[in-house]
């Protein structure tokens, strides 16, 4: 049995989406509507399987795609001045005691899960991230700051709006795992096969967490202090601005995670001992 088939971890295909599922418009805005600066994995209610191409960018890389970005796709309309055009995005990420989603154990090889809350916003988000196929999907939902405590219930109430959440980590015994902060830039656009949208991420910072809460993390050192990380994101076939923007800055793209560089940087990969699967 593999991954994608039902078992034991896995959820059921056709399952309906969970009552008050919700897109993203931009900067933690979300609606049921499907306005162009939607992120591509979340342009339906449903998962909407969508291409991620990841790269890192020196800091002068990375301005100089920023000013490509500003000419040729949309702003964010959520983006702060103040802040160099970004917004802060906070995650708190899941994983089990002996680090089985770093380590890529069979059965959370594929889906990620995660909260996430953006700036000062009140607003907390409960998301699932899955990758099969190099296509990218995710599924969220928006709860109460007070429902958080929710997640520590056995069972969870069947008609909470974040029930298929907690279902899902309380079956592969997920906890908190660390917090993640970090500043992003992003633009959007369309194109014939659907939306696209460019960010560009930096000042990466992250904290151990054992609690049920997305803390920003503020202080501390920057894991990667002379990089940026690109995200280049869009359906079905790489669209021609993006072709455009590889080959002019001669952009190669690579495998990148926050997560799995929060761990290492942490040391704890280290002190687990474990191998990670391919």
């Amino acid at each position: 049995m593999n991954e994608e088939s039902a078992g034991p971890l896995e959820d059921r295909d056709g399952e309906p989406p969970a009552s008050g599922e919700i897109c993203e418009i931009a900067n933690g805005q979300f609606s049921r509507q499907q306005p162009i600066a939607l992120s591509p994995a979340l342009w339906n209610d449903r998962e909407a399987p969508a291409f991620e191409l990841k790269f890192q960018l020196f800091l002068e890389h990375a301005r100089a795609i920023a000013h490509w970005a500003a000419e040729h796709l949309q702003l964010d309309p959520h983006a702060d001045p103040a802040r160099g055009n970004g917004y802060l995005v906070h995650g708190l990420y899941f994983d089990t005691p002996t680090l089985d989603v770093f380590h890529r154990t069979p059965g959370y090889k594929k889906r990620k899960f995660r909260l996430r809350r953006y700036g000062d916003s009140a607003a907390v988000f409960l998301e699932q991230k899955r990758k099969s196929a190099g296509k990218v999907s995710k599924r969220r939902v928006q709860i109460a700051e007070m429902d958080l405590e929710r997640l520590r219930d056995i069972p969870s109430d069947i008609d909470w709006t974040g029930h298929w959440f907690h279902r899902r980590i309380a079956r592969r015994l997920l906890q908190p795992s660390c917090c993640i902060t970090y500043e992003r830039q992003a633009y959007f656009g369309h194109h014939a096969d659907g939306p696209l949208r460019l960010t560009l991420d930096r000042n990466v910072r992250s904290r151990p967490a054992d609690y049920w809460n997305v803390a920003p993390v503020l202080d501390g050192p920057v894991m990667l202090p002379d990089r940026v990380l690109l995200e280049l994101k869009y359906r079905r076939t790489l669209p021609a601005p993006f072709k455009v923007l590889m080959q002019d800055f001669s952009l190669t793209p690579g495998p990148m995670s926050k997560y799995r560089l929060a761990v290492e940087t942490s040391g704890r990969a280290a002190a687990n001992g474990r191998q990670a699967h391919g």
